[in-house]
Order: C-alpha cells, then sequence, then structure tokens
C-alpha cells in the first residue's frame, strides 16, 4: 500500500496519513463518495383547457339572446324560399331586419307565454310533426323537404313549438275581438265639384232618387252601377273615416249632408253625401273583416311587448 504523507515543518508530529488505491493492487480501498445531491420531483404543469368559443349574439330581448348562427339560419331558410318564388333578394323592403324582427317578436312572445304559464308539451309537438308528416306524404319524403329547407328535424321541431306557442297567444290576446257587431248599410255618392255636389244636395232634399242619382254622377264606378250601394260595413272598415263616421250618425233612409275630404298628398278635394238604407245592431263578420280585426288587435299587443322590452339589436337595423 503506498502511502502519502504530509507533514508540517518537517515534524513527524500531527502528520496526517490519507490512504491513496494503489491501482496494482486488488484490496478494496476505502474511497471518499460525495453526497448526492436532494432532487425534488414536482408535478408537471396541467395544459389549461381549450377554451370554448362564446356563440355570437344578433340581439338581446330584455337580456336573453338571439343566437347568431339561429339568425344566419333563418335568413338563409329566407332567402332560399324568396328564391323558390322567383323574388331576387335584396330587393324592396330590407329582408334582414325583417327577418331579425320576426325572430326578436318570437322571442317576446315565448316571455309573455311564459309569464302567463302557457307551454306546449312536447308530446302535442311530435302529433303536429306526425300529422304534418302524413299530410305530405303524398308530395314526397318529409325528411328530403327538412334538408331541401336547411331544417334539422331537431330545428324544425323547436320552430314548430314556437309557431304553436304564438298560436296559443294570438288566441289569448283576441279573446275580446267579437264575432258580431254593430254595422250599417248604406249608399253614397262620389264627385269632385263642389257645385254639383250642392245641386244633387238640393234635388235628394226634394225627394229625388238616390240610387238613380248615383248611377248617373258618382265616380265610383264600382258602386254607381248598383245606386251607390256599399253593402254592410262596422266601425274601422271605411277608406275614409269621414264617409264612415256620418253613415253611423244617420237615421234609416237619412240623407247627410255634404262631406268634403281632401286628400294630403294631391291636396285635391272629393264630395260625398250618403244615405242610411239599414242597419244591424249584432251582424256576423265576415271573415276577412275578422280576420283583419284579430289581426288588428294581436299588432297591438305586439306593440305594447315591444315598447315596454329592452331589445338590443347587434346586427343590422
Amino acid at each position: 500500500m503506498t502511502l502519502l504523507m504530509a507533514c508540517n515543518n518537517n515534524q513527524s508530529e500531527g502528520l496526517e496519513i490519507i490512504p491513496i488505491p494503489d491501482p496494482d493492487v486488488n484490496e478494496p480501498a476505502s474511497v471518499f463518495t460525495p453526497p448526492t445531491a436532494e432532487v425534488t420531483t414536482r408535478p408537471p404543469t396541467p395544459v389549461p383547457p381549450t377554451p370554448t368559443p362564446t356563440p355570437q349574439i344578433a340581439a338581446l330581448v330584455n337580456g336573453q339572446p338571439i343566437f347568431l348562427a339561429d339568425y344566419e339560419k333563418e335568413l338563409a331558410r329566407f332567402e332560399l324560399a324568396q328564391a323558390e318564388l322567383g323574388i331576387e333578394s335584396g330587393s324592396g323592403e330590407n329582408y334582414r331586419q325583417l327577418v331579425l324582427d320576426a325572430l326578436v317578436e318570437r322571442e317576446l312572445v315565448r316571455q309573455a307565454a311564459a309569464v302567463q304559464g302557457l307551454r306546449i308539451s312536447d308530446e302535442i309537438v311530435e302529433e303536429k310533426l306526425s300529422e304534418l308528416r302524413e299530410s305530405t306524404s303524398d308530395h314526397g319524403n318529409f325528411d328530403d323537404w327538412l334538408i331541401a329547407n336547411q331544417w334539422t328535424i331537431d330545428e324544425f321541431r323547436e320552430a314548430l313549438a314556437a309557431e304553436m306557442l304564438v298560436e296559443e297567444m294570438v288566441a289569448l290576446v283576441t279573446a275580446d275581438v267579437p264575432e258580431a257587431m254593430e254595422q250599417v248599410r248604406v249608399r253614397y255618392i262620389q264627385i269632385d265639384d263642389p257645385d254639383l255636389a250642392q245641386n244633387l244636395l238640393t234635388q235628394l232634399n226634394e225627394g229625388g232618387d238616390f240610387a238613380g242619382l248615383a248611377q248617373q254622377y258618382s265616380l265610383d264606378q264600382a258602386t254607381a252601377p248598383f245606386g251607390g250601394d256599399l253593402g254592410y260595413f262596422a266601425r274601422g272598415s271605411l277608406l275614409v273615416p269621414e264617409v264612415e263616421a256620418a253613415a253611423f250618425d244617420l237615421q234609416l233612409e237619412e240623407v247627410s249632408d255634404i262631406i268634403t275630404v281632401v286628400d294630403e298628398e294631391s291636396g285635391q278635394a272629393s264630395y260625398y253625401i250618403v244615405q242610411l238604407t239599414e242597419r244591424d245592431a249584432s251582424r256576423m263578420l265576415g271573415a276577412d273583416l275578422r280576420y283583419r280585426l284579430l289581426q288588428e288587435a294581436f299588432d297591438s299587443w305586439m306593440d305594447e311587448q315591444k315598447s315596454g322590452a329592452t331589445i338590443t339589436y347587434l346586427v343590422g337595423e
């Protein structure tokens, strides 16, 4: 064994002997091993999840969103329907705004129905869907129709439920529209000469034949051949409110004074003479008139919903 000696001031005292391994000797030697550094194991940094894209919004109705994707799908279906009718997209009114307004109104109906506790059950929707499948079976495959009109079955089911809910709300808000109401029947003469109007009124007050004078002088060629007969009508029916008001104020067979009406656009005056021939205090409304009254009642209700709502348009307008 070879030894390495180190001395201090050539003295043997304090001799420090450090064994050194001899490469020629196979004896085991004590070898100093430095301490192993401590290794701290940390968990891997987690990879954050990919954020879900926030859906874009086309409008807000009392805080409830109408999603841009739904609006664009509805827009595409509208354009397709117009094309099938031979109507070029972009012609006429701003159809994009019309489509968005329709979705806004549908959301207002949904919210109002929720307040009233109205809902359309899934069972009723499925029944209606089955009826539609059966009714269109003679005109081709219903699923093919859905595809051609850019509907998925879930989208169509949702739209069908919304339409049925609108029908329920229409019935509710128009419940007070009567099926019968007071109506009158009159003859009238329309002229554009004030002197002629005065002359005709004098003749009528002296017992002249109203129907005969209407046939001879009235400018309304739709009623003149029938003696100026307008038929029965209810309040709110005539295009000339002044004539309507006079008709309801008359007694049977009474003739009105000359009614002067000036057209706002042209400034031209027309002169009317009216005679009441019949009055019915409760006459059934014709289909056209009743439909118009129902539409007016619903439109009025919808206007109230819009005026009381907070509506924010985020596209178009």
